[in-house]
């Protein structure tokens, strides 16, 4: 099974049939989708910046972008929109398309809207993003968050924002031992990696653009193929799935590895039958 483990609801994704022409177009069997840019059809084109600098810390430069672009633009004002338009999407392809929840620790009643959508709608997995929401992972409502989501038992998809906020979220997975976290974009792996005790963090592959190959060797031999998940981030970097394809076949890797990879850690995480 291939699963995209993580886009968001715009661009190539922005309604069903787009969403499945593009998946069956690269033999993807199901996708992982989130909030996105409202009625926006736009695709970016990204350099393969990290084939040239090889540093860990491009994920923190394009942040600052991230981080601007979404202020001037105010994307972040319709989350609660976009998190209903994922489900009606979800629900016109139930098979193909997983929808995920992406929560706001900066809404006062972010607590009130989780519980009120996850009756209504049932969701898989919760979203954080500290570049469109500007919280600190250690606050008091990103904590009651996190413990929402362990007596779910349910995994955090988190993009953490800066060096600072790696180390914090360190704090915070060595103290939810329990707490599954998918940590996007390979940002922080070496440092969180070699501080964490928490043996239930996986890393995201997505938008390769951000770190070097040599991140992917290190994960597989640190934490290995069980760990790892594919994604795109689309549409943020256009056909990312086969660049972050073809880094893996450089690998040389067993098939068993690419299975978990692809699909199946992502499968299991989610209780998807296979």
């Amino acid at each position: 099974m291939i699963i995209d483990g993580h886009a968001h609801a715009c661009g190539t994704y922005l309604n069903g049939k787009s969403i499945i022409g593009y998946l069956d177009s690269h033999g993807i069997d199901k996708v992982l989708l989130c909030a996105g840019e409202p009625e926006s059809d736009k695709n970016y084109s990204y350099p393969m910046l990290s084939d040239t600098f090889k540093s860990t810390n491009l994920g923190y430069f394009f942040n600052k972008i991230i981080c601007f672009a979404t202020k001037m633009s105010g994307v972040a004002n319709h989350i609660d929109e976009q998190n209903r338009f994922v489900y009606n999407l979800s629900m016109q392809y139930p098979e193909r398309i997983l929808n995920a929840y992406w929560v706001n620790p900066q809404d006062e009643d972010c607590l009130e809207k989780l519980n009120e959508f996850y009756k209504l709608y049932n969701f898989r997995i919760i979203k954080m993003h500290q570049c469109w929401n500007r919280f600190d992972i250690c606050d008091e409502k990103s904590i009651d968050i996190i413990k929402w989501a362990t007596e779910k038992n349910m995994p955090i998809f988190i993009h953490l924002l800066s060096e600072k906020q790696v180390f914090q979220f360190i704090k915070v997975a060595n103290k939810f031992n329990n707490t599954t976290f998918i940590v996007a974009h390979m940002i922080g792996f070496e440092k969180i990696n070699k501080n964490t005790k928490n043996s239930n963090i996986y890393y995201d592959l997505s938008a390769p653009q951000l770190y070097p190959m040599r991140i992917i060797k290190k994960a597989i031999n640190e934490v290995s193929s069980t760990k790892l998940i594919l994604g795109s981030d689309t549409p943020y970097g256009i056909d990312n799935i086969n660049r972050i394809q073809k880094r893996l076949k450089q690998l040389s890797l067993p098939e068993k590895d690419l299975d978990n990879i692809m699909g199946n850690n992502l499968s299991n995480l989610l209780g998807l039958q296979i």
